[in-house]
């Protein structure tokens, strides 16, 4: 194999995906606009929407509001609750005429003053954000109210306030510094590094493949003295580094996202250790972490480029072929979503040998700090093989006339 012939190849390929604008727009432009945004942006909205919520006035449906104590009923207004009277609670929130309401049952106040213990029902809509917002503010302002009265009742028998905290818990970050900057999202990290690799080499593998038997051009390709062997080999490099480059603008997206999100915090050091412990956004880049993510990488986008290469052949057009490639997104959100329940598994060694799942795993240790040798020896050993292998079935089927003359 002659390796400029292959190099040949593969800047055939490069050129002609780079005269694509598309190409530069999807595999650049968006990841570096895009990852910023979805660090910034999200939070953000959500932080406004809850701000809102927090000093807005919500109405309230009320049933029974003439049983509710006036220190009570003073209360909640004072928490910005509109108390709103109806005759149904659960149907004022079931027909969305308020997103919270309250049933307050008769001889409510007699039943306090007798130290009785009786029953306010709440009614929120499961899985509705804003019902669940204003069910919370509700909540909040009866949880201060249910306080009171214990504080009163203790203070009546005679106690203190500390009689009801007989110990006191504290809770400790045991975890290391480099778990703690990878933030409780860092699974994400892997998951956009894989999605970045198939997106940004399938348009690549996709127009040469597929896209060359469209437009008639893969014969004279083949007529010409270049193996079949180089042709695979110039056709894989070409997609393997166009799934490297919207990896590289996906990453820099990332880290160029957590840098403007620690500066928005910097008048907040709180809310900005807060955003760090979500988003990821502290993650620390050593050399050793920058080496073992970048050759993961390289390792898994060669596989993807590889595989996409593989399943493009069999399609006799450019949309045939896009039909294809559509589900192996499915192959990666799968495993990557996973990542969020591994502790709940016991991770044995060989998982770091099934492909995609094995890169997956090695990326996120090397972003928690807990990668083993062997995981990672075992992880790259076993993408690689696996990568040789798909190139082998497609170089077989590049020399099989009936998968690429088909019609």
């Amino acid at each position: 194999m002659r390796l400029k012939t292959v190099w040949q190849l593969a800047r055939k390929e490069i050129i002609s995906t780079f005269r694509d604008r598309r190409a530069l727009i999807s595999n650049i432009a968006i990841p570096l606009v895009l990852m910023p945004l979805f660090m910034l942006g999200m939070p953000l909205l959500l932080g406004n929407l809850f701000e809102q919520e927090a000093v807005n006035l919500t109405p309230v449906a009320v049933e029974g509001l003439e049983y509710l104590p006036a220190d009570l009923r003073e209360l909640l207004e004072a928490s910005l609750l509109e108390l709103q009277e109806t005759a149904d609670a659960e149907a004022a929130v079931r027909d969305r005429d308020v997103q919270a309401s309250l049933k307050v049952p008769e001889g409510f106040a007699a039943d306090l003053a007798a130290d009785r213990t009786p029953q306010l029902v709440h009614y929120t809509l499961l899985g509705n954000m804003q019902s669940e917002l204003a069910g919370g503010k509700l909540d909040a302002a009866i949880s201060v109210y249910r306080d009171r009265l214990v504080e009163d009742r203790v203070l009546a028998a005679g106690l203190t306030k500390d009689t009801l905290q007989p110990l006191q818990l504290v809770t400790r970050d045991a975890s290391s510094e480099q778990q703690r900057s990878s933030g409780m999202l860092g699974w994400m990290i892997p998951f956009f590094i894989a999605m970045w690799a198939l997106m940004g080499g399938q348009m690549t593998a996709i127009d040469a493949t597929a896209g060359e038997k469209e437009r008639g051009t893969m014969e004279a390709l083949l007529v010409t003295p270049v193996s079949r062997l180089e042709v695979v080999f110039g056709k894989w490099l070409a997609t393997l580094l166009f799934g490297l480059l919207a990896t590289l603008a996906a990453v820099s997206g990332y880290l160029l996202g957590g840098a403007a999100a620690r500066r928005f915090a910097q008048g907040d050091p709180e809310a900005g250790a807060s955003f760090a412990s979500v988003m990821g956004g502290s993650l620390k880049i050593t050399p050793q972490v920058a080496g073992e993510l970048l050759l993961s990488s390289v390792l898994l986008t060669g596989f993807i480029a590889a595989l996409l290469l593989f399943i493009s052949i069999f399609a006799r057009s450019f949309k045939e072929a896009q039909s294809y490639v559509g589900p192996l997104s499915l192959v990666l959100v799968v495993p990557a979503v996973g990542m969020q329940f591994r502790d709940f598994f016991d991770i044995g060694l060989a998982l770091y040998a099934v492909p995609i799942m094995n890169a997956l795993l090695a990326m996120f240790d090397t972003v928690q700090g807990t990668a083993r040798v062997d995981a990672l020896l075992l992880t790259w050993g076993s993408t690689l093989a696996y990568t040789v292998m798909l190139l082998f079935f497609a170089w077989q089927n590049f020399r099989r006339e009936g998968v690429i003359f088909r019609t």
